[in-house]
Parts: structure tokens; C-alpha cells; sequence
């Protein structure tokens, strides 16, 4: 009986599901050169882009280093223009799945283990009633069925 524990756990690890990529395309908002060099060439680049195409307000900064940042400014691309990314899903070391950015348009984007600045803001708001009236809205920042189901990267679990 002392086996079950960790046959239980063995069981969950063989049950994760592999890594998978996803294309999609999103709009850029913003996009900065955080550090330049001595030349004033960009070192680090911020790019905040929206999943346009995925229900709710769904908002990612990623940031990329020399080459990424050089790369990202000789598209051309600038606010409002839509751009094609991959995206990276696969289990985390917290114990969910989370996706990763790893290339912008032709642009490949290498990872930092230590980026503290990179960030997601996954919502999606509704119009909030009582008696009939609305006083304000309210956002669930949980993924829902609908989200998944269109931008399945989202997904947690």
C-alpha cells in the first residue's frame, strides 16, 4: 500500500502532455529600446503585442536581446502593425504549463532564464449589472473555456 503514492505520482508526470507550437498573429503596442550601446545601436528591446484574435484583452511584454532588438528594427513593423509569432507551450517547473515567445515575425527571440521584466496580463471583462444597471465591469484573469478554445496557449492545466 506504501507503493500507491508514488505510483500515483509517476502516473501524473507520464500523463503531461509534450511541448507544442503555436502560430498566431498579434498587433504591436508598444515597442522600446530599453539599453542601447556605445554606437546607439539597441541591446534591449521591449515589445508589448495584443492577441487581437483571442477574446478578451489578452496583453504580453516580451523582451529580447542585441539580436533580437536589431532584428525587430530592421522589419520596419511599428505600433499598430499586426506581426506573426510562435509561440512555445510546455510544462513549467511550478507545476503548470505556461508558453514562451520565441520568435517575432522572422525575428528569433532567445530567453533569458533571469528576464524578471517579460509579462502577461490575461483577461477577459464582462459589463457588471445589479438591478438591472451597470455600475462598472469585472475581469476574470482564470483563462475561460472560450479563450482556450480560440488561443488554446493559454491553457494552464
Amino acid at each position: 500500500m506504501k507503493i500507491i503514492p508514488y505510483l500515483l505520482i509517476l502516473l501524473a508526470l507520464f500523463c503531461k502532455e509534450s511541448e507544442k507550437l503555436y502560430e498566431t498573429n498579434v498587433q504591436i503596442t508598444r515597442k522600446d529600446v530599453v539599453v542601447y550601446d556605445n554606437d546607439k545601436k539597441p541591446m534591449v528591446m521591449d515589445l508589448e503585442i495584443n492577441y487581437k484574435d483571442c477574446p478578451g484583452n489578452q496583453v504580453e511584454v516580451i523582451r529580447g536581446g542585441k539580436e533580437f532588438a536589431n532584428c525587430i528594427n530592421s522589419t520596419g513593423k511599428s505600433l499598430g502593425d499586426k506581426i506573426h509569432i510562435d509561440i512555445k507551450w510546455e510544462w513549467s517547473d511550478s507545476g503548470y504549463y505556461k508558453w514562451t515567445v520565441i520568435k517575432v515575425d522572422s525575428c528569433e527571440r532567445v530567453i533569458d532564464p533571469f528576464d524578471g521584466v517579460s509579462f502577461d496580463l490575461v483577461e477577459e471583462c464582462e459589463d457588471y449589472f445589479v438591478y438591472g444597471n451597470q455600475i462598472g465591469f469585472v475581469c476574470k484573469k482564470i483563462p475561460t473555456d472560450s479563450l482556450i478554445k480560440s488561443c488554446p496557449w493559454f491553457r494552464k492545466k
